[in-house]
């Protein structure tokens, strides 16, 4: 029984509430008349203006990114010439070349290179030199020398990825190789595939 009532009063009271009203608010000063709420978008909406069609090819209507006023008058003179509709691509393309520009006088990025060698004897770095550009010719050696040490690293890698996948192949072959990271050329590193 009590739970009939309940329901009953609830849904007497969302009756009442979703019915609204057609009074006036008064706030402080001001009235405010919420139901009364209109706006006039016809100046935002598109033109659409007819083209003069050539017999046997049909034509789509083209929009005017003009804006119309509330009571439209019909066109009696010439239209003018088409407003470009991506004006934006100029500006979008100076400042995708500018970026372009900037990115080609950047030689050298983070990235990675496999060391294969650290000592002081010329005869063994120049043979690892010898049995790396034979079994890796795409892998660019680089020679170091800082008195008395030699370091021969090989490779331009950009993500570590596709260097340790050279490293393990340089692993199998030489024992004390290393994975480093290290200043890379850019060019150099998109031939290795």
């Amino acid at each position: 029984m009590k739970g009939e009532i309940g329901s009953v009063l609830i849904l007497g009271l969302l009756i009442m509430t979703g019915c609204a009203s057609n009074r006036t608010v008064t706030s402080g000063r001001a009235t405010v008349d919420y139901n009364s709420y209109n706006e006039d978008l016809s100046s935002v909406r598109p033109v659409y203006r007819s083209m003069p069609v050539a017999s046997g090819t049909t034509t789509a209507p083209t929009t005017s990114t003009t804006s119309a006023p509330a009571v439209r008058k019909p066109e009696t003179r010439k239209p003018a010439a088409p407003i470009e509709a991506m004006h934006i691509n100029r500006r979008l393309d100076m400042v995708l070349d500018t970026i372009a520009t900037q990115n080609r006088s950047i030689r050298y990025a983070p990235g990675f290179r496999i060391q294969v060698y650290v000592g002081t004897q010329r005869q063994e770095v120049d043979a690892i030199r010898q049995l790396i550009t034979q079994n890796f010719p795409e892998l660019n050696p680089y020679l170091s020398y800082n008195q008395p040490t030699y370091r021969l690293k090989i490779g331009d890698f950009m993500r570590r990825m596709d260097a340790e996948r050279y490293y393990s192949l340089v692993k199998r072959m030489i024992e004390s190789a290393q994975l480093q990271p290290d200043k890379v050329d850019i060019r150099r590193s998109l031939s290795i595939k």
